[in-house]
C-alpha cells in the first residue's frame, strides 16, 4: 500500500508542517519573516515535486493543521459527536484536491493549478489561500507575487545545471521586510468581549449582556471617543423587535456613533446584521456572504432543508443582502463586513479604503481560528490597501493596516 508507507506519510506530513507553522507561531504572537519565507518556499517546492500519494497526504495534513477547528462549532448544536467526522471530511476534501492535481501530466500544469487553487472554494469555503504563507514574510502576498514564486521554483526544478541556483537567488533579490503603515488617528473605540458562546444565547444572561454593552458605550463616550464598535451579535437578540432597546441606543447615539452586531427579523426571514446608530438615525446592514454549514447549507434547497430538519432542529438559513453595504462616518466612506465575509474577495470590490469588521470567534475557542482569520484580514488589507477596524468577541481585536 504505497499510500500508507512510512516515507509517503512522512513526506506529506513534513510538507504540511512547513505550510502551517506560521499560523501557530502567529497564534502565540510570534513572527519570524526569514523562517516563514524559508518554510513557505519548502512547502511550495514540495507541492510541485511530491509524488501523487505523498501529495494526497500533504493536502490532507495541511487541511488538518489549518482547519481542524471548524467542527468545534457543532458543540453548540449538541452535535459534538460530529466533530471528528467534520475534521476528517475537510482533510479528505483537500487531500483529494491535491491528489487530483497530482494527476496533471506536466510540472507546469501542476504549478498552474497551485497558482489558481485560491479560486477553488469547496462548498463555498474560501480560506485556503497559498499566498497566505507569505503574509508577514520577506515576500508579498498578492496573487501575482505568489505566481512569481511558483514560476521561479518551477524553473529551478526544470533547469538541470548549476546555474539554476542563480534563478533561486534571483528571487531573493526581491526581498523586503514588511513595513506596516501607521493607523490613522481616529477617535474610534473597539470593544473586545469574551462571552462564552453557550452563555451568550442563554436568556438568563441576556439582560446582563445588554447592560454590559450599554456600559461599554457610555464609557467610550465619557473617554472622548466619537465612535464605539461592538462585536458581531453583541446584542444576542432580534434587535429590531426590541423597541425599548432601539430607543435607548438611538438616544445614546446623539453623543457617540454606535456600531453593533445583532440579529434582524422581518417577514419570516432572519438576517445577521450590523446596526449603525448615528445622531439619532439608524442604518441596518445585512451580511452578504454566509458561513457554509453555519449560516447556510451550500447545497441544493431540498438537501439543505433536510439537513436543517435532521441536524439543526428545522432552522432556516439566514437571508443575505444583495451587495456589500457602505456608510459614511467621521468624514470617510466605510465598508461593512461581518465575521467570515470580512475575508471574502466579494467584500473588497472597488477596494474600500476603510472597513468596519465585527466578529464572534467564540464558536471556535480554544483554537487557532482567530489567528488564521487575522492573517487573512491582513492579506486582504495588503491587497486592497484597506484599513480594517476589527472588533471581536474573543481574540483578536485590532486595527489592521496594509503593509
Amino acid at each position: 500500500m504505497r499510500y500508507f508507507n512510512t516515507l509517503t506519510l512522512s513526506l506529506g506530513f513534513l510538507s504540511a508542517l512547513c505550510a502551517s507553522v506560521f499560523i501557530y507561531l502567529f497564534h502565540f504572537s510570534l513572527v519570524f519573516p526569514w523562517l516563514q519565507t524559508f518554510l513557505a518556499l519548502l512547502a511550495i517546492y514540495s507541492w510541485l515535486t511530491l509524488p501523487r500519494p505523498a501529495l494526497f497526504w500533504s493536502g490532507f495534513f495541511t487541511a488538518l493543521f489549518w482547519f481542524w477547528w471548524i467542527g468545534l462549532s457543532f458543540r453548540y448544536y449538541d452535535l459534538a459527536w460530529m466533530i471528528p467526522f467534520v475534521i476528517l471530511a475537510i482533510a479528505l476534501i483537500y487531500g483529494t484536491i491535491f491528489w487530483i492535481i497530482g494527476f496533471l501530466p506536466h510540472l507546469i500544469w501542476r504549478a498552474a493549478a497551485f497558482g489558481m487553487i485560491e479560486w477553488l472554494h469547496p462548498l463555498g469555503f474560501d480560506w485556503f489561500r497559498p499566498a497566505l504563507l507569505f503574509t508577514n514574510s520577506l515576500f508579498g502576498d498578492a496573487l501575482w507575487q505568489l505566481w512569481i514564486v511558483i514560476v521561479v521554483l518551477t524553473l529551478f526544478i526544470i533547469v538541470r545545471s548549476p546555474w539554476r541556483w542563480l534563478i533561486l537567488f534571483g528571487l531573493f533579490a526581491a526581498v523586503h521586510l514588511p513595513q506596516k503603515s501607521e493607523a490613522p488617528k481616529l477617535p474610534i473605540k473597539l470593544v473586545q468581549t469574551s462571552l462564552n458562546q453557550r452563555d451568550k444565547w442563554n436568556p438568563h444572561y441576556r439582560m446582563p449582556i445588554v447592560h454590559s454593552n450599554i456600559a461599554h458605550i457610555k464609557e467610550a463616550q465619557k473617554s472622548g471617543y466619537r465612535v464605539v464598535i461592538l462585536p458581531e451579535s453583541a446584542f444576542p437578540l432580534y434587535l429590531n423587535l426590541d423597541t425599548g432597546l432601539m430607543k435607548k441606543l438611538s438616544d445614546l447615539s446623539d453623543k457617540i456613533t454606535i456600531i453593533t452586531g445583532a440579529l434582524y427579523y422581518k417577514d419570516g426571514r432572519s438576517y445577521n446584521s450590523t446596526y449603525l446608530f448615528q445622531r439619532g438615525h439608524l442604518k441596518i446592514m445585512h451580511k452578504v456572504v454566509l458561513v457554509p454549514f453555519g449560516e447556510e447549507i451550500p447545497l441544493p434547497y431540498w438537501i439543505g432543508k433536510w439537513i436543517n430538519k435532521i441536524f439543526f432542529n428545522g432552522a432556516s438559513d439566514y437571508t443575505t443582502a444583495c451587495k456589500p453595504s457602505d456608510f459614511y462616518m467621521l468624514g470617510r466612506k466605510w465598508r461593512n463586513a461581518i465575521c467570515y465575509e470580512a475575508t471574502s474577495d466579494r467584500l473588497y470590490e472597488n477596494s474600500p479604503e476603510y472597513m468596519v469588521a465585527i466578529s464572534n470567534n467564540a464558536w471556535f475557542l480554544p483554537s487557532i481560528e482567530s489567528a488564521l482569520q487575522r492573517l487573512l484580514l491582513q492579506l486582504q488589507a495588503n491587497r486592497h490597501n484597506t484599513t480594517i477596524y476589527h472588533s471581536t468577541n474573543g481574540p483578536i481585536t485590532s486595527v489592521i493596516t496594509p503593509h
